[in-house]
């Protein structure tokens, strides 16, 4: 190619006003740029696709269907964002065309010139989307035309609903060019300019740009040389108010939509909560430049430091989240410390009634199994979201009905972390209004269906619009009242799928314990204070947390708090089992951390940071009670029922490139973070095989056995997701695990 050619080129691309704008946008706007290059990571799933955020936009649901309506308020949401990313380009670039001053309508026209970014990602998303429907949730050709129509509508509906608004306030009298200038070419205007190519960046002078106008027609742009530059100032300075206007009216009405999230038709789809996180966030940041111009960061992170202050020295900005029954008086506040801790262990003799209540629970397990020595089993499950809630479930239905309710019979302990402890609590739940009659079949289908029902609409919609901004909204509970947040919604959510069957609190399970009628649960979520363990159930656990048969040199760092020891004074009782559960499956920044009545706060969060499968729990209670468990029972069986297999089918490791080197330092803590977790655990059932006086039996059950074969971590699935799910338990390992686990049981031999 020739250096004219080259020339003529560049004069083009400097001369087309829409890719003016977006070299404008990458050298000026690179935070909207940021915005943009973030939600092309999240449809192409580069970011968040271990965690199924790109099915949040793929395969959005509303009211519990992915349907031409969930498609519709996502395209509504991205036009919103369409719209926040035009008036804060507007206000960002507008001024540095001063042409735009003299036509009319000059947002809108701005607006139509600014659209190669927003275009291209519309058309990026319907082909994702529409690969995405057909492969995985099998939508027909007719479903793919309504989606794809219905998510244009929407997109086209917030775009017209803001033009209304800017259509009699930004037009201004003066030059208007709503005409072709024909007097000249605009290609070869420009391709025609003998001015050496470096020029363009050494001199400032007014540019000649072609635009598109009305009727999509190529307009060339007029001098503004004739006129008063506080004209064009004025024009500019009165668009950025509008805009900014604009601005806080959208935010608001986010906000008070949020407000209305208790009714169904306010369950709006996950993805859409996310846009409208992004679009709030980039429309105040918009409106704060509009006013504060360079003096926003200064003011950004000087607010920032005056909340954190203020949140330590103040009630202020503390955005406590409640355990919900839990006793919040000033008076009962308990001292969280090193002393108080250590008082708690010494309490007189309460580990001595406490193993006898629970040797006591383990004689009427004995007797319901009419076994002279029976196996005792103990579930270890698995976190992993919604996926590990229905696997669970899924394992324990299959198992139970193919052993003619066998597994149950003998299953004496359940713990684990987050979604697993959730699908073993329902199931656990079901087994209690069987035997009481209160329901026929415990293994009709529905209640799988139940499970996997979404758990992310709610609580993405109370982050996007409540969490981050304003929480004066509170509820009664048990007499009490609380504020509403997205644990609230999160809780609110579960009750719901699951029929309300588990609307109750921790000591509703008591009775049902005491007399072996149900397994015992017990909950570890993590205490990020101090990386302790708060050991939940509805005994008290203190023949665990004590270890008096340990010696004292062993004790001393006081690794596990009984829950009912340390908290009797709380009501430790009333606690809501659906916070029981929460407290156990808060995964980071999804759902808020727990704040339990201490000084400081005692801050809970999810289970699996410390023992994401319940092995050092079931080590805890074996050591306790070995001697029990050695002249009564023969032996123990312990269940693991994993989201994950420990070595994968055509597991591969990549190459380590030059920005891994930079981040595997910190990127290998968390992903390695399941692993490191298998080996110390693996190590744990290695000692306690080799030195317990009783066989110990190890049976895996396995969701994803291939690399290639992966679910995602999260509180939605998809149809797809689910089909996996249920079709997991026939795998040739896991039906190789039944037929062990049948053997151990019942000492017969698979036929």
């Amino acid at each position: 190619m020739s250096k004219l050619s080259e020339i003529r080129i560049l004069n083009i691309l400097r001369a087309f006003f829409p890719i003016q704008i977006i070299f404008a946008q990458l050298k000026y706007n690179l935070i909207s740029m940021i915005y943009w290059a973030f939600l092309f990571m999240l449809i192409s799933g580069t970011f968040g696709k271990a965690f199924g955020v790109p099915y949040l936009f793929l395969s959005p649901e509303y009211l519990g269907d992915v349907s031409s309506w969930s498609f519709a308020l996502l395209g509504f949401s991205v036009g919103g964002f369409i719209m926040a990313f035009n008036t804060y380009s507007y206000i960002k670039l507008g001024p540095r065309y001063s042409f735009l001053a003299i036509v009319s309508r000059p947002f809108y026209k701005f607006c139509i010139n600014n659209s190669l970014i927003p275009l291209t990602f519309i058309f990026y998303y319907i082909y994702k989307m529409t690969q995405f429907q057909g492969e995985e949730e099998l939508s027909s050709s007719w479903d793919l035309a309504i989606y794809n129509l219905s998510f244009l509508c929407g997109i086209f509906v917030f775009i017209l609903l803001s033009l209304f608004y800017f259509f009699p306030t930004t037009r201004e009298k003066g030059e208007k060019i709503d005409h072709d200038d024909t007097s000249n070419n605009p290609i070869q205007s420009v391709a025609q300019n003998s001015n050496k190519w470096y020029n363009y960046f050494r001199t400032e002078h007014e540019r000649t740009y072609y635009y598109f106008g009305k009727r999509m027609k190529l307009f060339q742009s007029r001098s503004t040389k004739h006129l008063d530059k506080a004209i064009i100032e004025h024009v500019f300075a009165k668009n950025r108010i509008n805009a900014s206007i604009f601005e806080i009216l959208t935010i608001v009405a986010f906000i008070i939509s949020g407000q209305f999230i208790d009714y169904p038709l306010f369950e709006l789809p996950a993805g859409m909560s996310i846009i409208l996180l992004l679009t709030m966030v980039h429309m105040l940041f918009s409106a704060l430049m509009s006013w504060f111009h360079r003096w926003t960061y200064p003011i950004l992170f000087a607010s920032i430091a005056l909340m954190n202050y203020l949140s330590v020295t103040t009630n202020m900005f503390t955005f406590k989240n409640f355990a919900y029954g839990l006793n919040y008086d000033d008076a009962k506040i308990q001292e969280y410390s090193i002393k108080s801790i250590e008082l708690d262990h010494k309490k007189d003799h309460s580990e001595i009634e406490s193993k006898k209540n629970i040797i006591s629970i383990l004689e009427k397990w004995k007797e319901k199994t009419g076994e002279k020595k029976p196996k005792l089993i103990i579930l270890n499950t698995s976190g992993g979201g919604s996926r590990s809630a229905l696997w669970t479930f899924t394992v324990l239905q299959n198992c139970d009905k193919a052993l003619n309710e066998q597994l149950s019979k003998h299953l004496n302990l359940i713990t684990g972390a987050s979604g697993g402890m959730v699908g073993a609590a329902y199931y656990r739940e079901i087994c209690i209004r069987n035997k009481n009659n209160e329901l026929k079949n415990r293994y009709d289908t529905k209640y799988g269906e139940n499970l996997g029902k979404d758990l992310l609409n709610k609580l993405a919609f109370s982050i996007s619009t409540n969490d981050l901004f304003f929480r004066y909204r509170s509820f009664i509970y048990d007499h009490q009242q609380y504020t509403r947040d997205r644990g609230h919604a999160f809780e609110e959510h579960l009750h719901k799928n699951t029929e309300n069957l588990l609307q109750h609190n921790l000591g509703y399970y008591e009775k049902y314990e005491k007399q072996a009628e149900i397994p015992l649960m017990i909950f570890s979520p993590t205490i990020v204070n101090d990386g302790r363990r708060l050991l939940i159930a509805s005994q008290s656990l203190s023949f665990i947390t004590k270890n008096v048969d340990c010696p004292k040199q062993v004790t001393s760092s006081y690794e596990n708090i009984d829950f009912q020891s340390f908290f009797a004074e709380n009501n430790p009782q009333k606690m809501r089992f659906s916070s029981v559960l929460r407290a156990s499956a808060t995964f980071p920044f999804i759902m808020p951390m727990m704040t339990m009545p201490t000084e400081p706060g005692m801050q809970l969060m999810d289970a699996g940071i410390r023992d994401n499968y319940g092995t050092k729990t079931t080590m805890d209670y074996l050591f306790a009670l070995e001697k029990w468990i050695k002249e009564n029972t023969s032996g123990v069986i312990i269940l693991e029922i994993r989201d994950t297999k420990r070595i994968l089918i055509n597991e591969l490791y990549d190459h380590i490139s030059l920005i891994h080197k930079i981040t595997l330092p910190f990127g290998n803590m968390y992903n390695n973070f399941p692993r490191t977790q298998d080996f110390d655990q693996e190590q744990l059932l290695k000692l306690a095989t080799t030195s317990f006086s009783f066989p110990i039996d190890v049976v895996s059950f396995n969701l994803r056995e291939s690399r290639n074969d992966r679910i995602s971590l999260s509180w939605h699935l998809t149809k797809q997701e689910k089909i996996k799910i249920a079709k997991a338990f026939y795998s040739i390992n896991n039906q190789s695990s039944f037929d062990r686990l049948k053997v151990l049981i019942t000492n017969k031999k698979p036929i």
